[in-house]
């Protein structure tokens, strides 16, 4: 029999070897067909010897590169400590070479790392044994702490309960229309012994069982002795079972809209050791209320509120209910047009009222105009000092504060008034110092209601576009505020104010309550007169004119 075409060379493939044309020469098609065969397996038999001897040359010539003939393991180990992955491809580095892939496998720290990118734990296999599950992530990390990301099932972590002894940081994401309890309890039930942080995300409305635990009786806290920082997301998540004893720093946010004060009381019940609370609450308002013991909290440090809504009497009512020391910082941050009155934001008179209004000796106040912004043009902020400590324990800012009960602008001036009236119970507060923006004019009246609030004022400093009716309240009223000894104003339109300036202090003067010290500052040109100047220091201890106040 002749040779088939197929094996012609012309077609472009190698000629078959003399010997196995020779075998196939003379025989018969169906003898042709079975020779075919056999000379065939045992080709591709020698294929896969031959793929076998390239990838251990590979291997062989790879470890011969610079790279790896001058650096020894342990230092590329070192190496690849500070690489920080950021993504789930970051993992080609395995497959860069073997030496690599071994020397990765044997790194911990890179396996932390890529245990903190949530895009990794979303996507990987939690249940299988192979290289690339997210198990084999969490032995590789060992014996390093790490971070932990959970958004579906951790049977792993039950059956495996050394993987949990290692985490540090956890984060829960419970399923939409799941049960919260029966997802949340075998976890609460885990010992970790290094986890100091915990966030928890609920969508949705949570079970009522995150309220009432007279049925379910969770561990409080000796699963988790290290445990200072709490995150919770979603308006029913306070709960006994998440309120462990010695939690320093809780962070809320209700997420939705929610209706109640009780479950958060007491949850804040159960963690006297808490130094920072931190609220984001986008409710409209809470509701009243069964009756619940005052809580005290005698280690808070720093309690920020943070209201979205234009209602904020929660603010009111949380205040009245939780104890917030004098020693600690109390934010308020306002970012809706605000309805209610801004002296009714906090309790500042008896039976209730909160210590740092007790305590402040000054309070700066800025009154600013947002021109590039339509929906918080005004901002009105204010930051209470108590002696000898640098930082604020009162920090208010409030967006929009110039709205009638029906949602119309008011003049921004009648903010100001209204706040003055927190601070009227405020003993201890002596120094006031105010700037506002040259689109803000305060009327006369709005002046009195403003030094009102400050009955023990002993200095004042005032930076405005016209101070023309500060200084006639003060020329008229001079011992309305017996106690003011030092003023300072600085104002950006000065024309046909000195004489005012003059009278006013002269006023004071005769009626024995002249100042001790007065700066005065004008962007407008003309300069107090010699004659002015001399009547002045006549009147007043010490008299400064300074180009610009500083507040």
């Amino acid at each position: 029999m002749a040779v088939p075409e197929m094996a012609d060379s012309s077609r472009g493939l190698p000629p078959l070897p003399p010997d196995d044309l020779a075998l196939l020469s003379g025989l018969q098609p169906h003898e042709v067909r079975a020779v075919a065969e056999s000379k065939i397996q045992a080709y591709r038999a020698m294929v896969e010897n031959i793929n076998g001897y390239i990838i251990q040359l590979s291997t062989i010539q790879n470890t011969t590169v610079a790279l790896h003939a001058s650096l020894p393991p342990e230092v590329l180990i070192n190496v690849f400590r500070h690489i920080l992955p950021t993504c789930r491809s970051d993992l080609r580095l395995t497959h860069v070479c073997k030496l690599w892939r071994d020397l990765i496998f044997c790194t911990p720290v890179f396996w932390v790392d890529m245990l903190a990118i949530s895009a990794v734990t979303e996507h990987f296999d939690h249940n299988t044994d192979s290289s690339l599950s997210f198990p084999s992530f969490v032995m590789r990390s060992s014996p390093l702490p790490y971070e932990l990301n959970i958004t579906g099932q951790y049977a792993f972590l039950l059956n495996m309960p050394s993987y949990a002894s290692r985490i540090y940081s956890l984060s829960v994401h419970l399923p939409r229309e799941s049960d919260s309890i029966s997802y949340l309890t075998p976890l609460l039930n885990l010992h970790m012994p290094l986890l100091e942080t915990m966030q928890c995300w609920a969508y949705g409305v949570s079970s009522p069982w995150l309220i009432d635990r007279a049925t379910h009786r969770l561990p409080r806290g000796q699963n988790f002795p290290r445990l200072r920082k709490l995150a919770l997301y979603g308006a029913d998540l306070p709960s006994r079972a998440l309120a462990f004893p010695y939690l320093e720093e809780l962070t809320f946010d209700d997420g939705t809209y929610s209706d109640s004060l009780l479950h958060l009381l007491i949850f804040l019940g159960n963690c006297p050791q808490l130094r920072t609370l931190n609220l984001n609450i986008q409710a409209r308002s809470w509701q009243a209320f069964q009756e619940h013991d005052a809580v005290s909290l005698p280690h808070l440090r720093i309690c920020s509120l943070r209201i979205h809504e234009n209602e904020g009497s929660w603010v009111h009512n949380f205040l009245e209910r939780v104890h917030v020391p004098a020693t600690a910082q109390l934010e308020i941050n306002w970012l809706a047009r605000c309805k209610n009155a801004l002296s009714e934001l906090i309790p500042s008179s008896p039976p209730v009222s909160v210590e740092v209004l007790k305590a402040i000796n000054a309070v700066t106040i800025h009154f600013q105009y947002n021109r590039n912004d339509r929906n918080h043009k005004w901002v009105l902020s204010a930051n209470g000092l108590v002696p000898g400590d640098p930082k604020p324990h009162l920090k208010l800012s409030i967006h929009n504060p110039c709205c009638t009960d029906e949602g119309d602008e008011e003049l921004p001036s009648g903010a100001l008034p209204d706040l003055a009236k927190l601070f009227t119970n405020s003993p201890s507060l002596h120094h006031l110092r105010l700037r506002l923006d040259s689109e803000i004019a305060v009327t006369s009246g709005d002046w009195c209601t403003i030094l009102d609030g400050f009955s023990s004022l002993s200095s004042l400093t005032v930076h405005v576009e016209s101070c023309l009716n500060l200084l006639a309240v003060l020329r008229r009223n001079p011992s309305r505020w017996p106690t003011l000894r030092r003023l300072s104003i600085s104002c950006r339109n000065g024309s046909g104010v000195h004489e005012p300036l003059l009278s006013a202090i002269e006023k004071r003067a005769r009626e024995g309550l002249g100042l001790k010290y007065l700066a005065f500052s004008t962007s407008y040109k003309k300069p107090l007169s010699a004659h002015r100047m001399r009547r002045l220091r006549e009147l007043v201890e010490e008299v400064a004119e300074v180009d610009e106040l500083e507040l």
